[in-house]
């Protein structure tokens, strides 16, 4: 009869944690991410290697500003999945915000190499380029993006930049209404200053 005791005892338990988990996931698609936090964190006290629960408290972290504690939860998942390109995509997007663009090379390179028709690892890695001046490398990227993806409309709008970069006006403009018409909305004034 005790050990029938601690059978419910464990099912409440268990039933709870996982409740947890569901209270997270509906914190995250409310955006009420300091909720989500919590409700991921209490959870992943019992099931610390629950790779969504970690990328989407790693996503809720990101949210409320705090990179350092969403970097801790991508690279743990990498640990644990080392072909997880959502945790590879995540670092290199937290790596672009706050500036370190050679970080964002290699975590694009890493989940290009898992899937090489990933167009937001190509997006991410033009973007990372054009920052440090590499054009042809960033419009190769951008290219690859494209090409991917027809419909990728910040990509359009990027490779335009870069095209203004190397004075090739004309198919810069037309890179610029293409993304204008994706409703990209930067689209608007890059056609105003650069295509008269």
């Amino acid at each position: 009869m005790k050990y029938l005791g601690y059978l419910v005892l464990f099912a409440l338990l268990i039933g709870c944690n996982s409740q947890d988990s569901i209270s997270g996931d509906d914190f995250f698609e409310d955006e009420e991410y300091v909720e989500a936090i919590n409700a991921y964190s209490s959870y992943l006290e019992t099931h610390p290697d629950h790779i969504k629960s970690l990328y989407n408290r790693g996503r809720s972290y990101e949210e409320v500003g705090e990179a350092d504690k969403a970097i801790k939860d991508f690279e743990k998942i990498i640990e644990l999945d080392p072909k997880n390109i959502s945790a590879y995509l995540s670092l290199a997007k937290i790596s672009y915000n706050i500036s370190e663009y050679n970080k964002v090379l290699i975590f694009t390179g890493r989940a290009i190499d898992l899937n090489e028709n990933s167009a937001q690892a190509h997006f991410l890695a033009g973007r990372a380029s054009h920052q440090l001046g590499y054009l042809d490398q960033a419009l190769e990227s951008y290219d690859n993006a494209i090409t991917i993806n027809r419909d990728f409309g910040e990509a359009y709008l990027y490779r335009g930049a870069v095209k203004v970069g190397k004075e090739r006006m004309s198919s810069a403009c037309e890179d610029f209404k293409f993304a204008k018409s994706l409703k990209v909305p930067e689209a608007n004034g890059a056609i105003k200053e650069y295509c008269k």
